[in-house]
């Protein structure tokens, strides 16, 4: 039997740091070589320069900056190959429109000082958050393989294994015994189990072994989540990676017999590949359930977000509810109580217990806390009768968005000026049918509940009170009078988060929805709200994706629109 070492480095991910990237990448390469005697290396999709690149690969400095520090690295490779993905500079073409790109995201075969092989990824993605045909080259040559010793590689890059006759189907054609594919994948709830399926559909279709090696760490609004997998040729799971944390292990990976040779073949080197005994069992780690990885990826987002955009710390209004909640035990477990800093600010009507559990929560969290009493900056009495509102809004909603502007300056006062980024506490049910509030709960730089439904908040509630009970009850349980928050006519937040999400995440139709049982009146009412809030959600601020549709870069709607799905018959 033929076995080839492989050692996985699920590295972070840095976007623009090329020196730091770098130096994680020769500590890695020295591990694999030395202590885990590894015949390959395998990185994440573009570990060198971090993803995704967006418009930095315009900057044709730092295209240059890239390929230098790519010679740096080759030149200390060794006898191990090491499959390492950056860009790489091609000659100008066209692919789907008329610009010419000349930039490619590439995976470099490094061995003895040498770059020995490259591959150019084919399948560009330009859907949800992807955009990389935009600005990236396509590869042209999908059945390239190579020999490392006595073992022929494909090697293939993150999107080209989502299609089900794509690269790797080539590469095994063209003689292939396993596959080796680098990836930059996101993550969003169910993601970690679809990657499995994914990985070894194309291990079985191929009859070859998969090594897919993921990034880890928070960009912007997404989070790589990890989770390296590798499968053998039957799609057997042989190692997964740790979620949401660096991880590096080595796998002695069984490929089968050696295949005719039909395509374009390089070779890295003919060094024979030493004889190894057989693995023994393997015991691959468990996935995450689904409310610790939605926790664990909220927490890296906002410690990722924070910390590398050179922020003092965190600040938010505490005010006793479950948002606001939830986003501070996000933040405590993110960067610490230290750098976790809340204010309470009651309004004169705001209920005694709302004061005593938020005051609660932070004495729990060990966070910083303070209490700034805020009135309204404006009554009725101070709006020209010209000006009074047209819509039939109660004097209470009016009311309470005054206070709501009124913590907002406070906030801003108190923490953006010295530094601190003051977390908005706004979730995906209100941001959807515009109960968010753009001066009041979606005030800030970064808003982690973003995309959360209001319900899962109190599962996430509940969860992070079964690790160590922080959260007063009485905020869990006032599930019930949170309605009171959402514009008259909206039916409960249970059926109002499945009619969002069916609506939102998978552009269900007026029919499909009233198909499914929920009443006609209600669709539209919801459908209608969520049309109308577009406008507000353009300001809203970036927030962590968890869901697998997400506002912003996954769901793009004009502005102004005059077709809406609600008004069709």
């Amino acid at each position: 039997m033929t076995v080839l070492r492989v050692a996985v480095a699920q590295l972070p991910n840095r976007v623009g740091d090329l020196e730091g990237n770098a130096e994680r990448i020769i500590e890695a390469m020295a591990w694999a070589e030395q202590e885990a005697q590894a015949d390959v290396l395998v990185l994440p999709e573009l570990v060198l320069t971090g993803y995704p690149l967006a418009d930095l690969v315009l900057h044709r400095e730092f295209v240059d900056d890239a390929e230098e520090a790519l010679d740096r690295l080759t030149k200390l490779s060794g006898r191990m190959t090491t499959i390492l993905s950056t860009i790489d500079r091609v000659p100008p073409q066209r692919s789907w429109d008329t610009r010419e790109r000349d930039v490619s995201i590439a995976a470099k075969l490094l061995c003895d000082g040498e770059v020995r092989g490259c591959y150019h990824k084919v399948l560009l993605p330009i859907y949800d958050l992807f955009d990389e045909a935009r600005n990236f080259a396509p590869g042209s040559r999908p059945n390239l393989v190579w020999r490392i010793g006595d073992v022929v590689v494909g090697v293939s890059i993150c999107e080209d294994m989502w299609s089900p006759d794509g690269p790797p189907e080539a590469q095994s054609a063209a003689g292939a015994q396993i596959l080796l594919v680098p990836n930059s994948s996101p993550f969003h709830r169910g993601k970690a189990r679809s990657r499995l399926d994914l990985t070894r559909k194309v291990a079985l279709r191929n009859g070859v072994p998969v090594v897919y090696v993921n990034f880890v760490g928070g960009q912007d609004d997404v989070v790589f989540d990890g989770g390296s997998i590798i499968v053998d040729g039957e799609g057997t799971l042989l190692a997964r990676g740790a979620e949401f944390d660096e991880d590096r292990f080595g796998v002695d990976v069984p490929v089968p017999e050696a295949r005719p040779i039909k395509g374009p073949l390089g070779n890295v080197h003919t060094r024979p590949t030493p004889h190894r005994a057989p693995p023994g069992a393997w015991n691959p780690r468990p996935p995450l359930d689904d409310l610790e990885a939605v926790w664990d990826a909220l927490v890296m987002g906002v410690r990722d977000y924070t910390e590398r955009n050179g922020f003092k710390g965190v600040a938010l209004g505490l005010s006793g509810g479950i948002d606001s909640a939830v986003t501070a035990m996000v933040a405590a477990d993110a960067l610490g109580p230290e750098g976790v800093l809340a204010v309470a600010m009651p309004a004169p009507d705001t209920p005694y217990e709302a004061r005593v559990d938020a005051e609660a929560l932070a004495r729990n969290l060990g966070i910083a806390f303070d209490t700034v009493p805020v009135d309204t900056p404006t009554t009725e009495a101070d709006v020209p009768d010209e000006a009074e509102p047209l819509t039939k809004e109660d004097a209470a909603v009016r009311r309470e968005r005054r206070y709501a502007r009124a913590r907002a300056v406070a906030l801003s006062d108190i923490f953006d000026e010295r530094g601190y980024l003051v977390l908005a506490t706004s979730n995906k049910t209100h941001i959807s049918v515009g109960a968010a509030n753009l001066l009041g709960d979606l005030v800030g730089g970064f808003a982690p509940l973003k995309d959360c439904p209001k319900t899962l908040l109190y599962d996430l509630g509940r969860y992070r009170n079964s690790i160590a009970e922080v959260c007063p009850r009485r905020i869990l349980d006032m599930q019930s009078s949170s309605q009171a928050t959402l514009p008259e006519g909206l039916p409960s937040y249970e059926v109002l988060d499945e009619i969002v999400e069916r609506y939102v995440e998978h552009s269900a139709s007026l029919k499909d929805l009233i198909d499914a049982g929920f009443d006609p009146a209600v669709v539209t009412n919801v459908m209608r709200s969520i049309d109308d809030a577009e406008r507000i959600r353009r300001y809203t601020p970036p927030g962590i994706k968890i869901t697998s549709r997400a506002f912003d870069q996954d769901r793009r709607m004009p502005l102004p629109n005059s077709w809406h799905a609600h008004r069709r018959d």
